[in-house]
C-alpha cells in the first residue's frame, strides 16, 4: 500500500493505528510534484541542511508507519545528467537499510539515447530504487521504446520498484521488480512536471467520470467512452467481487459512490491477475504467463469490435494500446 499526496503521512498513520493495517506500507509525499532536482540540491531540502533534512524526512516516514522510507527526490528533467548523478551521490551517503531512493524521471530517460546512462546510474545506487515516470497522459505510450526499455531497466538492475503507474506494474513484477504500485485513480498512474498543468483529453471541461479496467482487453477506458461504444450493443460485463455481473458501461456517473465502485472493480480485477502471477515460478515460467496473457488480450480486440459491429480500424471501436502490443510480442528473456 502506498499513500501519496499532501496528507499521505496522516492517512498512513491512521491506517496503522486506527485500522490496524499490518502489511507493507510506503508514504510518498510527492515532493516531485512541486520541486525539480538540481545538481546542487537533488533532494528537497535547504542546501546547508541537505543530509540532516533528508535523514529527518526518512525518520518521519518511519515514525508514521512506513515499512521503508522514500527519499524526497525532486523531478529529474529530460537529459539532466548532473541532477541524476547528484541523486546517486547523495543517495549513497545515506547509511541506513530502510531506504528506497525515489527516482522521479521524465519518460524520455527511457529513450534509446538515455537508457544506457539511466541503467548505469541506477546500478551504482546501493539502495533499492523506486521509479516514477513523468509525462502528460500515459508515459508508457509516448514512444515504442518506452515499454521495452523500462523492462530492460528492471531486468538489468536489481532491487527496482515502479510506483504511480498502470499495468506496467505487472510487467515489471513479472521481470523481477522488488515491488510496484498501480494508481487507484487515473491521475495517480503517472506524474507531470512541476511547471506544467495537467492536460485533459476532452475539451470544454464538464463532469469527471471514472476510468474502468476492462478485464478481457486489459486496458483502462473512460466510462463515457464505454457508454458510447456500447450504445447499440450488449456491453461487456464483469464478475469480480464488486461487480457480480455488472455491465461495464454502468459506471457512467460522476458521483462519489460510483467512482468508489469503479475503483473497487479495478482493484479486484488487477488483484486477481497478481494472484495468478504469484502461482507461477519466478523466471521464464512467470514471464511466459504474462506474455501469453497479454497476447490473448490483444487477440480479443478484433473479436470485441466484431461483436459490437465496429471495424477494426474504426476510431470509435477499441484500439489495442501500444504497450500491450509490446508486452505481447517481446521475447521471453532467459
Amino acid at each position: 500500500m502506498v499513500m501519496t499526496g499532501a496528507n499521505a503521512d496522516t492517512r498512513a498513520f491512521q491506517l496503522r493505528a486506527d485500522v490496524g493495517f499490518t502489511g507493507t506500507l510506503l508514504i510518498d509525499s510527492a515532493v516531485y510534484a512541486t520541486y525539480t532536482a538540481t545538481a546542487e540540491e537533488p533532494f528537497m531540502a535547504p542546501p546547508d541542511e541537505l543530509f540532516g533534512a533528508v535523514d529527518d524526512s526518512l525518520n518521519f516516514q518511519k515514525a508514521r508507519g512506513a515499512s521503508a522510507a522514500l527519499t524526497p527526490t525532486g523531478y529529474i528533467p529530460p537529459a539532466n545528467s548532473r541532477a541524476l548523478k547528484a541523486v546517486l551521490r547523495e543517495a549513497n551517503r545515506i547509511e541506513r537499510a530502510d531506504t528506497l531512493v525515489s527516482l522521479p524521471i521524465d519518460v524520455t530517460w527511457l529513450n534509446r539515447e538515455n537508457i544506457g546512462q539511466l541503467i548505469a546510474v541506477c546500478a551504482k545506487i546501493r539502495h533499492p530504487k523506486a521509479v516514477i515516470l513523468f509525462r502528460q497522459f500515459d508515459p508508457m505510450g509516448q514512444t515504442k521504446d518506452v515499454p521495452a526499455n523500462l523492462r530492460r531497466l528492471f531486468t538489468e538492475v536489481e532491487h527496482m520498484s515502479l510506483l504511480r503507474t498502470d499495468l506496467a506494474a505487472l510487467d515489471v513484477m513479472a521481470h523481477g521488480a522488488l515491488c510496484a504500485g498501480i494508481g487507484v485513480q487515473s491521475s495517480l498512474r503517472h506524474a507531470i512536471p512541476p511547471d506544467e498543468k495537467a492536460l485533459i483529453g476532452k475539451r470544454g471541461g464538464g463532469p469527471a467520470y471514472p476510468h474502468i479496467l476492462m478485464p478481457q482487453l486489459m486496458c483502462f477506458k473512460g466510462a463515457e467512452f464505454l457508454s458510447k461504444v456500447y450504445g447499440n450493443a450488449d456491453p461487456a460485463t464483469c464478475d469480480c467481487e464488486e461487480c457480480d455481473g455488472r455491465s461495464l458501461d454502468s459506471f457512467y456517473l460522476s458521483d462519489g459512490e460510483t467512482r468508489r465502485e469503479a475503483e473497487n472493480h479495478n482493484i479486484h480485477t488487477w488483484s486477481a491477475w497478481v494472484n495468478d502471477m504469484a502461482s507461477y515460478r519466478t523466471g521464464s515460467e512467470r514471464k511466459t504467463w504474462w506474455r501469453n496473457k497479454c497476447a490473448a488480450a490483444v487477440d480479443r480486440y478484433a473479436l470485441e469490435n466484431q461483436r459490437i459491429g465496429v471495424g477494426a480500424s474504426h476510431k470509435s471501436g477499441f484500439q489495442v494500446p501500444a504497450p500491450l502490443k509490446t508486452w505481447a510480442t517481446l521475447p521471453v528473456a532467459p
